[in-house]
């Protein structure tokens, strides 16, 4: 019974977040990785899987951005974990600036990202709201903007003030995008780099 009763305090309420840990990106990481960061999942109460849908190619359907309950999909590129509670698309851009996301910004908030952008003064993790009820946050990395789709954006209010694990991969790209857009939100984010690849790196 004490055993028990420890076993449910050390998995209750904790939350991993995993960021691109699918099929299309196996080259970067082994299938011991992968077996370990499933047995890993069981320590924790509350696993959230985020996906790039990249392998759709360049016209991918946009409701997953501004749907609060997208239809979840079942997707042959995606693995299962175990304690996942959901599963949240996204994607990436790589050197797009503000008027990318224009048609989605008011006047205000377009001209204020554009003044800055040219000043050179928008910092990392400055985020602003579109008017479709999602954020982009600036990253300023490989990839320079990272826009928050609908559900990830709730999450992360969700989660504000709580303390959560993120891995996968890639450090420097997608899990980065990631990991700055939780912490712009007030979410505690910490890495957990033996469960974290790269293009370069696998640490398992």
């Amino acid at each position: 019974m004490k055993y028990l009763k420890y076993f449910e305090s050390h998995t209750s309420n904790k939350t991993l977040i995993i960021v691109d840990v699918q099929k299309s990106f196996s080259e970067y990481f082994t299938e011991m990785y992968l077996h370990r960061l499933k047995e890993y999942c069981k320590e924790f109460s509350n696993v959230y899987q985020i996906w790039d849908n990249h392998v759709e190619g360049k016209n991918v359907n946009k409701d997953y951005l501004y749907d609060d309950d997208p239809e979840i999909p079942i997707h042959e590129d995606l693995y299962h974990f175990p304690n996942q509670k959901d599963l949240i698309e996204k994607r990436y851009n790589y050197d797009v600036d503000v008027d990318f996301y224009k048609k989605i910004l008011d006047k205000n908030t377009y001209d204020e990202i554009k003044e800055k952008e040219e000043n050179k003064t928008i910092k990392k993790g400055e985020l602003f709201k579109t008017t479709e009820e999602t954020a982009i946050v600036y990253i300023g990395n490989n990839h320079k903007w990272f826009h928050l789709p609908v559900k990830l954006y709730e999450l992360f209010l969700d989660l504000k003030g709580k303390e959560v694990i993120i891995v996968g991969g890639s450090d420097s790209e997608c899990l980065e995008d990631v990991y700055i857009a939780g912490k712009s939100m007030g979410v505690k984010m910490k890495r957990d780099h033996r469960y974290i690849y790269s293009a370069t790196h696998c640490p398992i």
